[in-house]
């Protein structure tokens, strides 16, 4: 439980890469602000680019860069590799959970903004999927049993899956 508890920040950091590198071609270097309906389509080619990122990985080989490092393979429900389309619906399922958290770890970086206090309450829906993984019979996490899918460990499978 503690390696995929260790996973989430590697996977936030790689993602934050992502985003940036995605983010230059769009906003460029010079700090260009958007506001208006550029700035709603620019967030949403970001969650595009996020969407296709984690659903490419896991449809292809069950892995992200951080999974491969904690040595994690996420499969469907059979233990085969995932189909793009539930690739997708684990994407959105995680984002339920583990998006309130991204926003939450933004505004500690801005507490004028709002009471830590309140930014705290960003964390619960994560704290929920971590906790119902700790007493789910095979640890899964509440998003994969939304999904449809498992987390193996790649060490006692590693075969690829398919």
């Amino acid at each position: 439980m503690m390696r995929r508890i260790a996973c989430i920040p590697y996977e936030g950091l790689l993602l934050l890469a992502l985003v940036l590198i995605a983010s230059f071609p769009i906003a460029g270097l010079k700090g260009v602000t958007l506001s208006g309906a550029p700035h709603v389509i620019f967030q949403c080619y970001l969650a595009v680019v996020t969407i296709l990122y984690f659903s490419w990985q896991w449809q292809k080989n069950g892995q992200t860069l951080p999974m491969k490092t904690w040595r994690f393979r996420v499969v469907d429900a059979e233990g085969k590799r995932l189909t793009w389309a539930r690739a997708i619906v684990r994407v959105f399922a995680a984002t339920i959970f583990f998006g309130p958290a991204c926003v939450g770890v933004l505004l500690l970086f801005f507490p004028d903004r709002l009471s830590p206090v309140i930014t705290m309450w960003f964390f619960l829906p994560m704290a929920a999927t971590l906790l119902f993984a700790k007493f789910d019979s095979d640890q899964q996490f509440l998003h994969d049993r939304i999904a449809g899918t498992q987390l193996k460990d790649a060490t006692l499978d590693p075969a690829k899956t398919g």
